[in-house]
Order: structure tokens, then C-alpha cells, then sequence
């Protein structure tokens, strides 16, 4: 075993501490939209609604592959969004199967209320954090999800 092996059991699980910094940032989140009025929204629709504040009308396939979700999270996520009034749904005009997704009227009345809380929880989140420090903290990341990814793929081969 490594020492950075050793050093990582010794300090507890890096897994254990990544989720409880994301159910930190979560928590901040939900006090920030509670605040703002957005009590039905739950941190797993940020990525749809940035998608469709950055590109309003797209089909739950390409939502899904943007987003890096499974397309029933997709659906799920998107059916409670329909629920409380953020987007609607309809099917493609040449395609009848696809599903298109886009803002209603609701959900783009909120967009700069979501930026805000999103820049406040970028800022927070770089507090006393130097910016290599950082850069290097996402380049581990990207390296520990790819490291699942490609076990989950070889384990799947054998």
C-alpha cells in the first residue's frame, strides 16, 4: 500500500468526505431557494434549468447527455420541474417520440434569482482557496471519475 493509500484510510474515506460536501452545498442551496420563494426546486434540477437558460427547447435525450444523467433521472426530474410550473413538455413536431423540454413563463422569471444563488455558492465555495489549489482539486476529481468509470466498464467486460 501507498502512502497516499494509507494516508487517505488514515483521514477516512475521500468518498465519505466529497458526500458531505456535497450534502453541505445542497444544504445551502435549499436555505438560499427557501428563501427566494423556490421552496418545490431541489438541487438536482440546477443542472436541467442551467441547461435550459442557456438553451431553451431541448429534447430529454440531449438534456440527459449534457447533464451526464440517465435518461429516466432525466424524465423524473423534469416530470416533478412540469409539476410545480418551470418547464413544459411536448413532442417533436417531426419525431413523435422525442420529448421536447423547454422554460415556461415561471421558470424563466426566476433566472436571475438562480444566478445569483449560484454565484453565491461559487464564491463560497472559493473562499480561502488558492485558485492552483483548485485547478488541481478538479483535475483529481475528473481522474477519480474516470477511475470508476473505466472500472465499472472492465468489471462489466469480464
Amino acid at each position: 500500500m501507498s502512502q497516499i493509500e494509507q494516508r487517505a484510510i488514515d483521514a477516512g474515506s475521500f468518498i465519505s468526505g466529497l458526500s458531505r460536501t456535497l450534502a453541505a452545498a445542497n444544504g445551502y442551496l435549499v436555505e438560499r431557494m427557501h428563501a427566494a420563494g423556490l421552496e418545490n426546486l431541489v438541487p438536482s434540477h440546477g443542472d436541467i434549468l442551467i441547461q435550459l437558460f442557456d438553451h431553451d427547447g431541448m429534447s430529454m435525450q440531449e438534456l440527459s447527455a449534457k447533464i451526464g444523467r440517465d435518461p429516466s433521472t432525466v424524465t423524473a426530474l423534469v416530470k416533478k420541474l412540469a409539476d410545480i410550473g418551470y418547464v413544459q413538455t411536448r413532442k417533436g413536431d417531426k419525431d413523435k417520440r422525442r420529448i421536447e423540454v423547454s422554460l415556461t413563463h415561471t421558470g424563466r422569471g426566476f433566472k436571475k434569482e438562480f444566478e445569483s444563488i449560484s454565484r453565491d455558492l461559487v464564491k463560497i465555495q472559493m473562499l480561502d482557496i488558492d485558485s492552483d489549489d483548485f485547478e488541481a482539486t478538479c483535475r483529481t476529481l475528473i481522474r477519480i471519475k474516470k477511475n470508476f468509470s473505466e472500472a465499472i466498464l472492465k468489471e462489466s467486460e469480464e
